[in-house]
């Protein structure tokens, strides 16, 4: 493959790559719409659900987020409670985040139904074209964990 190939590829993965960014960034799960929490208030609670106790320092650190965005949507998080904020057992003066029992029900709710969308996705592909895919999709996601 010669340079002018590779440059192509590398044009035609990112185009496809944006635009499933797009539609899995357009697509909001039916738990998600029930309780009115958009995306980003989705991922915010997936953050604190891998980290329970993080703070909204982990928050931004884990997604990305600006600290004032978080800050904006935990509040509604909390008022709802879907989170709850405390003291740290460990030192008073942090706070720690954790999911209410709602909160964790909704997650587990929302990433059930990205599981289903998925599979329904890959349905539609060969077995050794959804290996492809998922090998292709890990590999990515790995190089972004060193970036």
């Amino acid at each position: 493959m010669d340079q002018r190939d590779v440059k192509s590829l590398e044009r035609q993965t990112a185009l496809a790559l944006e635009r499933l960014a797009i539609k899995l960034g357009q697509y909001r799960p039916a738990e998600a719409r029930t309780h009115r929490l958009s995306n980003q208030q989705i991922i915010i609670m997936a953050a604190i659900f891998d980290r329970p106790g993080c703070n909204v320092k982990a928050i931004t650190e884990e997604t990305g987020m600006f600290q004032s965005t978080i800050s904006r949507s935990l509040e509604g998080l909390i008022a709802s409670g879907h989170v709850r904020r405390g003291r740290s057992n460990l030192d008073s003066r942090m706070t720690e985040l954790h999911l209410s029992e709602t909160g964790s029900d909704i997650l587990a709710a929302v990433r059930n139904e990205w599981r289903s969308r998925v599979s329904a996705l890959l349905s539609g592909l060969q077995p050794a074209d959804r290996r492809t895919a998922a090998a292709g999709i890990e590999l990515l996601s790995k190089e972004l964990d060193l970036q």
